[in-house]
């Protein structure tokens, strides 16, 4: 089921329905609250619509909900862990959207987030040079503690593709 949602989820951003991408990232919500993927998705949706400010509340959520804290062992954590699993596996239909989030947690500065973002592409759609360019450039960025100019990680205006 998580698996089918998620599907939904990256065939609707890619075909550009917004809207439709929001509510079943809403709805994934409602049935997992703490669930990491939809909150960045959704800050994504958000990011993409220009709602900048509920995009950097679900950001914030979503690190929040990653969090330092010791590991709960309940059935919130294990759903979590399916709907990662369900986005970020090998095919995903989330491949072009983990990377463009990637991109954009980067221009916001928020560096391991973007990595991790980058990573999840990677995982979703092995092989995508794009995506270990951009990893290795943040990387950089990250350590040297640099600011982040805008075509450093071959960030542009317009969504990418993994």
């Amino acid at each position: 089921m998580i698996d089918a949602l998620f599907d939904l989820l990256g065939t609707f951003y890619q075909s550009g329905d917004l809207l439709q991408a929001e509510w079943i990232a809403r709805s994934i919500l409602q049935a997992i609250p703490d669930d990491i993927v939809s909150l960045q998705f959704l800050g994504l949706v958000y990011y993409r619509t220009r709602r900048r400010e509920q995009a950097m509340q679900a950001f914030r959520a979503a690190d929040a909900a990653t969090g330092d804290t010791p590991a709960r062992v309940d059935h919130r954590l294990q759903a979590s862990a399916q709907c990662l699993q369900a986005a970020s596996g090998h095919g995903s239909t989330l491949a072009s959207a983990w990377y463009e989030l990637g991109l954009i947690l980067f221009r916001l500065r928020r560096y391991p987030q973007a990595i991790r973002a980058l990573r999840a592409a990677l995982s979703a759609r092995p092989g995508c040079g794009k995506a270990e360019r951009a990893i290795a450039r943040i990387a950089s960025f990250a350590q040297s503690g640099s600011a982040a100019p805008r075509q450093a990680a071959g960030v542009s205006k317009r969504p990418g593709e993994c």
